[in-house]
């Protein structure tokens, strides 16, 4: 059986940025995204650099209880989904019955 799959909305959380718009951009300038490390003690690992998301604050997205339960990963697909969804254009309403 093949369903077919329409892109509505994109989303993304990268090295880049907080949404597809730093993504698009870094990867158009032919940026770099990769820096020294922030999350991890100086010397700690072999390579002092990484593609980390910069300036990101969970709780800029999620309540404190919330971030809590989600790691890292899951958070960024939450934004990225979020994002997605918002730039779509759909407006999701209760379904009745």
């Amino acid at each position: 059986m093949t369903h077919r799959v329409a892109v509505t909305g994109i989303g993304a959380i990268s090295a880049f940025g907080q949404t597809f718009h730093d993504l698009w951009t870094g990867l158009s300038e032919g940026k770099s995204a990769i820096r020294p490390l922030t999350l991890v003690a100086p010397n700690v690992l072999r390579f002092p650099n990484a593609a980390e998301v910069p300036d990101y604050d969970p709780l800029r997205y999620f309540e404190e209880k919330e971030a809590q339960l989600l790691d890292r990963f899951a958070q960024f697909a939450a934004v990225a989904a979020r994002e997605a969804i918002r730039t779509s254009g759909i407006e999701f309403s209760r379904a009745l019955g």
